[in-house]
């Protein structure tokens, strides 16, 4: 695999669609659910990837080379690039604080890289004391947040936005949705005050519970915590080869 120039956050420069995947003592998490992602996006998207045997050899060589207990790697391909990085991942420890992205923000069904756009909006969320922003569509749905889906409780029961309403159809909010019972409908802005519990699901941070968004807080109790041992029950990690 040839060195690459990296932008300043870390991506190949150009242009592609990339994976993050959480690693566990070089195990990775729901690497098939990536691995197809990516597939799907680069077959539509018109890029060639490697084939599965250089991809494992390469996720391989990389994790051994950079050991880490708890590993964020990150696999970015496009139309003359392929890179792979292992690095450390530090976990979060402490709910999310949101507020809301006061613009309609377009939906991105792939995952692409350059994603400075995507960290301008943490960085101005940062700005205001919050660790990311809700976002929504021009229908006034609520859709996701910078970097991860969104899971509400709502009148005693866990929804989450549809893809149709422009969300990234993300790992863990997938596993959330067919093992988890998170039932899938749209949720208009009009319902936030009706939001009694919430989290943020993300192959990072797998289900990290809000605390807040905006003034409004949210309560953290026994729902929270059984849906979030549920999850992370679901994202077990698994040898690469």
């Amino acid at each position: 695999m040839s060195s690459v120039a990296l932008d300043s956050h870390g991506f190949p420069q150009g242009s592609g669609i990339f994976e993050t995947i959480k690693t566990v003592n070089g195990a990775p998490i729901a690497l098939g659910r990536h691995m197809r992602r990516a597939l799907e996006s680069a077959l539509e998207l018109g890029i060639s990837i490697p084939s599965e045997d250089f991809i494992r050899e390469e996720m391989i060589r990389v994790l051994g080379e950079n050991p880490h207990d708890v590993g964020r790697m990150r696999i970015c391909f496009g139309k003359v690039i392929f890179h792979i990085t292992h690095d450390s991942y530090v976990e979060l420890t402490e709910p999310a604080r949101l507020n809301f992205y006061t613009q309609t923000v377009i939906g991105e069904v792939h995952k692409r890289f350059p994603y400075d756009f995507r960290f301008g909006l943490i960085d101005a969320a940062n700005d205001e004391g919050y660790h990311d922003s809700v976002l929504f569509n021009e229908k006034n749905e609520i859709t996701e947040t910078a970097v991860s889906n969104l899971i509400f409780l709502i009148g005693g029961e866990w929804v989450t936005s549809p893809i149709s309403s422009g969300i990234l159809p993300g790992v863990i909010r997938a596993i959330a949705v067919e093992n988890c019972g998170v039932k899938v409908r749209p949720i208009h802005v009009s319902e936030i005050p009706e939001v009694e519990s919430g989290f943020m699901v993300s192959s990072l941070r797998i289900a990290q519970p809000i605390s807040h968004i905006g003034d409004m807080k949210l309560k953290i109790g026994d729902a929270s915590r059984v849906l979030e041992e549920q999850i992370r029950a679901n994202c077990k990690p698994v040898s690469v080869g």
